[in-house]
């Protein structure tokens, strides 16, 4: 007869009940004080498409000094980053040009009169400077005469001195909100 034994299940689940969860961090831009008047009057934005490392969920990306790219699991986003971008992306445009914005799947009956793709080569915080959004967006008519627009973008967000992890938190934010700024700005001539 076997004896079963239960030390390794009594361990494994007193080691689980000490350890403590991580901590979260939203990707929250602040709404841009920018007001624009754009040629359409809605607006969809397409799931904004980040680098791996920027989307994963085992912890916050950092580049260190020497070019490698780490993540500490014990300070996390909030939220999906894919999401959290997206979101905080329609909500500046949105309050910047006053148009109907959504976040796709298109909520509404008619179609938007422009729908915005973002594509994301870098978007990460560096050990020994700021945080930094790079990659291109397409502006698309759907439902209007509005042409096909499109560019790149170069964002850098200075982090102060020995920053921590809320104040990088906040950067990848301003970072968004100048992104929605520059969007805006196409979507309005």
């Amino acid at each position: 007869m076997k004896r079963l034994t239960f030390l390794p299940l009594l361990l494994a689940l007193g080691t689980a009940a000490c350890t403590s969860p991580p901590t979260q961090f939203l990707l929250d831009a602040p709404t841009s004080d920018l007001r624009l008047r754009p040629m359409v009057s809605s607006v969809e934005v397409r799931d904004v498409s980040l680098p791996q490392y920027a989307s994963a969920a085992d912890g916050i990306a950092i580049q260190q000094a020497d070019g490698s790219v780490t993540a500490n699991p014990n300070e996390v986003w909030a939220d999906t980053p894919e999401r959290g971008a997206t979101l905080a992306l329609a909500r500046n445009l949105a309050a910047i040009t006053g148009a109907r914005v959504a976040a796709e799947p298109w909520p509404f009956a008619d179609l938007p009169g422009a729908s915005v793709k973002v594509v994301v080569e870098r978007f990460l915080a560096s050990e020994t400077g700021g945080v930094r959004l790079e990659g291109s967006y397409a502006i698309s008519p759907v439902g209007s005469g509005l042409r096909d627009r499109g560019g790149r973008f170069d964002i850098a967000v200075p982090l102060p001195e020995n920053p921590g992890t809320s104040d990088v938190a906040r950067a990848h934010g301003l970072a968004i909100e100048q992104l929605a700024e520059e969007i805006a700005r196409r979507l309005a001539g």
